[in-house]
């Protein structure tokens, strides 16, 4: 059995992992009371006394327009428990999954971000999350031990999302404006856990076929599309699903008509090449793979009528 400590089981992606468990894990899901992830002695002793095989570090402050004035919490999260997790680890001889963000890249170009290239990030959320990569990256001592693990515009059944947010927004409202200039890729929380277990199970043989790798990795779903576009497609789906009624207006505005405390990258689509190549697997188009979530939102959302 492999032991394998994850944070942040009761958010959207822990909620995947969970649900998505291989047989041969055996999953710890401490409560906040058991594991407070902004006390850092509390990472560091509890990473010590459990010896997990694995940390997956899923925890994370990811209220992008709070974090500007929030910075504090923000950085004892993103960045401080990373860097104890992974001091802890290399007494432990633990590995470290740390899931990041494509807020790490400022978004001025227009092809995908490569894992290697240098994070330019244009707000506190996307600062905390870079400098908590590079605290890993300090810390760890073995290249081994650890992947950091970039996703974008990250979607789950449960939780709130950018769906969940469309969908109760149509259902109170006729008409609502979504920003039509910002692009990147959709991820689901399923299609990301998949992977995140993939990388585990076949960790022995990286280490053995891949012994100097890259740490860092992408994932997102196959596919380019905007805020508005998205949001026309979970329309879409939720018509059809009968989530959300006829006649609704979803009217396309520029980011400088949007007022937000924090600045959002223009284009932060992820290069996921290296990730493919070393697990062998293939990427599922995002509308497929959003439609299946929104299915299993539906489902759920009847189980508990």
């Amino acid at each position: 059995m492999i032991k394998v400590l994850l944070t942040g089981a009761s958010g959207q992606l822990g909620h995947s992992l969970i649900k998505t468990k291989p047989a041969n894990i055996y999953l710890i899901t401490p409560k906040r009371e058991e594991l407070d992830i902004i006390n850092t002695k509390a990472c560091f002793e509890k990473t010590l006394e459990i010896k997990p095989d694995w940390i997956l570090n899923c925890a994370a402050y990811t209220s992008v327009d709070l974090a500007e004035s929030n910075h504090e919490v923000c950085f004892k999260i993103n960045r401080d428990a990373p860097k104890y997790f992974a001091k802890a680890l290399n007494i432990t001889g633990g590995n470290l999954m740390q899931i990041s963000t494509d807020y790490v890249f400022n978004g001025t170009q227009n092809y995908p971000y490569l894992t290697d290239q240098i994070k330019t990030p244009i707000n506190i959320y996307g600062r905390s999350k870079a400098e908590g990569e590079d605290e890993i990256q300090k810390e760890m001592n073995n290249l081994e031990n650890f992947y950091i693990l970039r996703t974008s515009w990250l979607i789950g059944e449960k939780g709130v999302n950018f769906a969940s947010k469309i969908i109760n927004l149509l259902s109170k409202k006729d008409k609502i404006d979504v920003v039509s200039d910002q692009f990147s890729s959709p991820t689901t929380t399923l299609s990301l856990a998949n992977v995140i277990w993939t990388f585990i199970l076949k960790d022995k043989f990286i280490k053995k076929y891949k012994p100097n790798r890259y740490p860092i990795y992408h994932w997102s779903d196959d596919g380019i599309t905007s805020w508005y576009k998205l949001a026309l497609e979970i329309y879409s789906i939720g018509l059809k699903l009968g989530l959300i009624e006829t006649n609704k207006i979803i009217n396309p505005i520029k980011s400088s008509e949007y007022k937000t405390n924090a600045q959002r990258p223009s284009f932060s689509v992820l290069d996921c090449k290296s990730t493919q190549n070393l697990l062998n697997i293939e990427r599922i188009p995002w509308q497929k793979s959003i439609h299946q979530t929104l299915i299993e939102k539906f489902e759920e959302k009847n189980r508990n009528i």
